[in-house]
């Protein structure tokens, strides 16, 4: 077993030693135990790359607070110290500037942030609540951090990890609070005279240089501040200007000059930038092949590409497949014509690589280095999520209107009050006291969601062959498998106990003569027929007393019976428009809505009141997924990415009052 320990913040050199120590695992097992503030970005992302092709096991021995959360997300399995900390927020930074520099350090900011959602999506927490936790700065106690699946395990904390280091000393709340506390304990630094940035991490990482006077006290907090403020400054110029030769020797002559200005290092870098260069059009355009890198590209309108390209590229993507885009991205036919090796090509070379490739083991490598940047991972996860929910949604659903659906927030079981109807109103004689009525109430019998789903892997050799389209499919028809399982659970119901349904709180079957929902037996579907099912749902009364008169609005019938239902409700139809009375197909049956599911058999039909009326079957979904969820990892033992789709749901009958069966005899 080899253990690697990260009990500091992340700073400069750190995956680098990360990375020295990996060398000697070898075939022995790896744990990683983590007890720190976070810190620098680049270096947290660098240290989870190295980690995660080891699947360690990873130990929250303290705080995994900031990037150092996004570290333990690498391990294969993860366990919490039952008094352990989590903490996710975005990447920050402080910068100075006109506009032009504040948007783009703001455009840096997403990307960053973009590459983390990567490492938490580990949880299977939908993308958009993931923006939301880092938005918020949250803190998790083990217990949370379990529950929403930052972690897979709490135990026991270790006797040797109950000490704290030094840096966690006196800590208030967050990390801007931590980094001004832990600059001051560094060593001295000459006094800056002419400085104005941040400190140099985009999360929440080690700060500048900040030191003592000749006396050993410590300096003002102001000086540390602009100190600080100037290194930041440098830092993120120097990142975002890292494919320029010489930028990264002037940064590092900059900091290691404490005289040196932030605005005299902007300007030579800006003099290095732009050495050589002719102005480019701001307008995206690929309308020859000549125009389709896009490592610089900006679309119209005057969006960074950086959300703008992931978004077309995914839409773009998603169409050549065949999968219809209700409102694809006005990028997208500009990206149309691209393959899937060119998108890789444009990913790499806007992250900074080398966008060519000659063939064979150097194809392999640029697939594994386009899947190593922020956008390419973001669009395969853009578009396989759209697919998926794309199939869910092309699959037809017959339950969803007449059936209620509500969100749960965990697998506990579920239970829902049904309340009896109003007392009725009582004569008030002047002076006299209201009289109280009583309000009854039932409580159904309790549910619970369940997990379904399946594996599918994305091989290294389908991205190489540009054959996403097909895998796209794939995802695509997951989404329709998820829809069916839904629908498979529900209708089942009904075959229950012989047809009866399911066993309900009062002890009795959903349709039984007792609650006054279980039709004659009819030798066809007929006007009749519905008649005196609805006669029945007419009759429903309340659980604390009082006629529901509850109206009909769906019919639902097997297939067998489709084309009869159709000739009736046609027939209804007619009658109604032409103001003709018919009695053998009156008009109230124009307004039935017809549900047609092929899960039925042809021994019955059911006439079922809108959900708004009576609370008669709820389906559920868990809250964090709202709906099919699709999650990624890399396969270590194989070349691939394994994809699982993930539909948590469930449901149950609450109340037989809204539903009536129809017995249909040969």
């Amino acid at each position: 077993m080899v253990t690697i320990y990260l009990y500091e913040p992340i700073e400069k050199g750190a995956a680098a030693e990360v990375i020295e120590q990996l060398r000697n695992v070898g075939n022995r097992e790896l744990s990683v135990r983590i007890n720190s503030p976070g810190g620098d970005v680049a270096e947290g992302i660098a240290i989870y790359n190295a980690l995660k092709p080891f699947r360690p096991t990873v130990f929250i021995d303290g705080v995994a607070a900031s990037i150092a959360s996004f570290i333990a997300m690498a391990g294969g399995h993860i366990i919490a110290a039952e008094n352990a900390l989590v903490m996710v927020h975005n990447p920050w930074t402080q910068v100075c500037g006109d506009s032009t520099q504040i948007r783009h350090a703001a455009d840096a900011l997403d990307k960053h942030r973009d590459a983390l959602l990567s490492g938490y999506a580990r949880t299977g927490i939908a993308r958009t609540s993931l923006l939301e936790l880092l938005a918020s700065e949250t803190w998790m106690t083990a217990d949370d951090a379990l529950a929403m699946g930052f972690v897979d395990e709490i135990a026991e904390p270790l006797r040797f990890a109950a000490h704290a280091p030094e840096h966690f000393a006196g800590f208030i709340n967050t990390p801007k609070e931590l980094l001004m506390k832990r600059n001051t304990a560094r060593k001295p630094v000459k006094p800056a005279s002419n400085a104005n940035s941040n400190d140099n991490d985009n999360d929440d990482g080690a700060g500048g240089n900040p030191g003592n006077d000749n006396s050993g006290e410590p300096k003002k907090a102001a000086d540390f501040q602009a100190l600080r403020t100037r290194n930041e400054g440098i830092i993120f110029a120097a990142r975002s200007f890292a494919h320029v030769e010489g930028v990264q020797d002037l940064a590092m002559a900059a900091l290691s000059d404490t005289d040196a200005s932030l605005e005299d290092f902007q300007a030579k870098v800006m003099a290095l930038a732009g050495k050589d260069i002719s102005p480019l059009a701001q307008v995206f355009s690929l309308d020859s092949a000549a125009n389709r890198d896009l490592s610089n590209a900006r679309f119209s309108g005057g969006n960074p590409a950086g959300s703008d390209f992931v978004l077309a590229v995914s839409d773009a993507m998603l169409i050549r497949a065949g999968i219809a885009v209700e409102k694809p991205h006005a990028g997208a036919r500009d990206v149309m014509g691209m393959g899937l090796q060119e998108v890789m090509r444009n990913c790499v070379a806007r992250s900074g690589g080398q966008g060519n490739w000659a063939g064979g083991d150097s194809r392999r490598s640029f697939v594994r280095a386009a899947l190593s940047t922020s956008d390419f991972p973001a669009i395969l996860e853009n578009s396989l999520g759209k697919a998926l929910r794309t199939g869910y949604e092309a699959e037809p659903a017959t339950f969803e209107a007449w059936t209620r659906k509500v969100l749960v927030p965990d697998f506990k079981e579920q239970s829902r009050v049904i309340l009896g109807s109003a007392p009725s109103l009582k004569k008030v004689l002047e002076g006299a006291e209201y009289e109280y009525g009583p309000m009854d109430e039932d409580k159904s019998l309790p549910y619970k969601v369940d997990k379904f789903g399946r594996m599918v892997q994305l091989t290294w050799e389908t991205l190489v062959n540009d054959d996403l389209g097909a895998f796209v499919r794939i995802v695509q028809a997951m989404g329709q498998a998820s829809l069916r399982a839904e629908a498979d659970l529900i209708y089942q119901t009904f075959a229950a106990n012989a047809g009866a349904g399911p066993t309900m709180q009062d002890g009795v079957t959903l349709f039984h003569a007792d609650h006054g929902n279980l039709a004659a037996s009819s030798v066809a579907l007929d006007a009749g027929a519905l008649g005196a099912a609805r006669l029945l749902l007419r009759r429903q009364t309340a659980l604390g007393g009082g006629m529901m008169n509850l109206t009909p609005r769906f019919l639902i019938v097997a297939p067998e019976h489709e084309q009869t239902a159709e000739i009736l409700l046609a027939a209804a139809g007619r009658a109604m428009s032409q103001g003709e009375s018919n009695t053998l197909t009156p008009a109230w049956m124009a307004k039935l809505e017809l549900v047609v599911e092929a899960r039925l058999t042809e021994d019955a039909f059911y006439l079922a009141t809108s959900p708004d009326n009576v609370d008669t079957l709820e389906r559920a979904w868990l809250e964090q997924d709202d709906g099919p969820n699709i999650q990624e990892a890399d396969s270590f033992a194989v070349d691939a990415k394994t994809y699982k789709i993930r539909h948590v749901f469930g449901s149950r009958w609450l109340d037989w009052r809204g539903v009536v069966k129809g017995p249909i005899s040969g």
